[in-house]
């Protein structure tokens, strides 16, 4: 394929430029958010540790629920509908505030229920702290799908490592230089989070001013299409993070410390396929669906193959990675992370597949396909935690998640017309192709290195 048979501003090689600028800021925020990590686990402990585990997540998984789409429905209507970009931004603040508001009040008064169920074993202090980041990522997930849907990657580059950056040095100075504990770890998190979403505003702002005005009429049209990938995105989720509150009921904060380090060794892998599909995405939501299909193959294929190689390394190295960097008192982490390996190869697969189905407006088959594979993680997992622990955790997750991106290709097949092993098996002209774009790359960055 070459760049003149695409749409100007959507060829392959402006494609390839997004990905790899977006690659190349989670490689360096991977690296610091490791860094992070360390600090943490060596600084906290693991019974600690496990309660920010928890504690951090929970307004994700809140987030998680209240978004409705609005993030994808943003990219779609800007891309596929033109609609003015100023009112989308507009409409998906506004929204963002008063859910927000609602979310967090709505936590309060559940704080007892929740801390006695999915958060056993947290402080209600350490939920408190935490809610105000209800509201601020929600403003930045609706912002980010406006940044991602007109093409500005450097923005939102920017601030994922800038976020970054500053967590590691808070946490060094908090944690390492007055050894606040859990308490300091937290209120780094808040802070730094609000600051940057604060700053992403301002810089929306600046290109695409808010208006302030609330359209009705897009609103119910953005819900419309932004449900069903809503739903989709609900059993996206619970699929990846079911499993730490699943954790936290049966065994301890401490387990749920060791599950979430190899979890998060393990998930570094994901920047491949999201990195790509964030870059992906507003193409596929413009393009012709011949050219979405091509797309799509050759992006998975190329994608399995590296992440199924990145895999394999830190499963054989997995033991020794998590003593080195954690500390001896986390080498049970590594009992569950070969089988989480696997599992998140075969996710990197299922991502790509559903930007596909996504950008066609079908997410009914994404919905049908995350559904079934989180029931069946749910069952496994109620089975396997009491009797194998993390471990058993680890297997029931991998089996999900092979199993979801199995029904998605059985329908990519089918509804494409091309072969399965074109979205699996890397082909000699893939290669051919990342040596065009690594020399395209290269000469593309000589100007500014000069």
């Amino acid at each position: 394929m070459s760049d003149s048979t695409d749409k100007p501003g959507g060829g392959l090689r402006k494609l390839a430029l997004d990905a790899t600028g977006t690659f190349g800021t989670r490689v360096i925020t991977m690296v610091l958010g490791l860094g992070t990590g360390i600090i943490t686990a060596r600084m906290l402990g693991p019974e600690a540790r496990g309660i920010f585990s928890l504690v951090s997540l929970f307004p994700a998984t809140i987030v998680t629920l209240s978004k409705f789409g609005q993030s994808q429905s943003t990219i779609y209507f800007i891309r596929r509908e033109r609609v003015d970009v100023s009112q989308i931004a507009s409409n998906v603040l506004l929204f963002a505030i008063v859910v927000g508001a609602v979310l967090v009040a709505t936590s309060v008064l559940c704080r007892d229920l929740l801390v006695g169920s999915i958060l056993k074993g947290v402080p209600v202090w350490a939920l408190l702290v935490v809610l105000p980041l209800i509201p601020i990522l929600l403003v930045e997930s609706y912002l980010y799908g406006i940044l991602q849907a007109t093409d500005r990657f450097r923005v939102y580059n920017t601030r994922v490592l800038g976020e970054s950056v500053f967590t590691l040095a808070l946490m060094a100075v908090v944690l390492v230089g007055f050894g606040l504990g859990l308490e300091g770890a937290l209120a780094v998190t808040v802070s730094i989070r609000f600051f940057m979403a604060g700053w992403v505003v301002m810089s929306v702002n600046r290109d695409t001013p808010v208006r302030g005005r609330f359209s009705v009429s897009l609103f119910g049209r953005m819900m419309r299409y932004g449900t069903k990938s809503h739903i989709q995105i609900i059993a996206s989720h619970f699929h990846f993070k079911a499993v730490t509150y699943m954790v936290a009921y049966f065994l301890d904060p401490t387990q749920v410390a060791f599950y979430a380090i190899a979890s998060r060794l393990a998930e570094q892998i994901m920047y491949v396929p999201q990195s790509l599909g964030l870059a992906l995405f507003p193409r596929l939501a413009s393009s012709e669906p011949e050219r979405v299909h091509s797309m799509t193959a050759q992006a998975c294929r190329q994608t399995v193959a590296v992440t199924a190689a990145m895999a394999l390394v830190l499963a054989l190295a997995g033991k020794f990675l998590i003593v080195t960097l954690y500390g001896v008192s986390y080498a049970s982490a590594a009992v569950p992370l070969p089988y989480i390996c696997i599992g998140i190869v075969m996710m990197s697969l299922y991502v790509l597949l559903s930007r596909n189905f996504t950008s066609r407006n079908r997410q009914v088959v994404n919905i049908v396909a995350a559904y079934v594979a989180l029931g069946g993680n749910i069952g496994a997992n109620i089975f396997l935690i009491p009797s194998m622990g993390i471990e058993g955790a680890a297997i029931a997750t991998a089996s999900s998640y092979s199993l979801a991106a199995l029904i998605l290709l059985v329908f990519f097949v089918k509804e494409s017309g091309l072969a399965w092993h074109e979205a699996v098996v890397l082909r000699g002209r893939d290669v051919v192709m990342w040596r065009r774009l690594a020399a395209d790359l290269w000469t593309s960055l000589r100007p500014a290195r000069a």
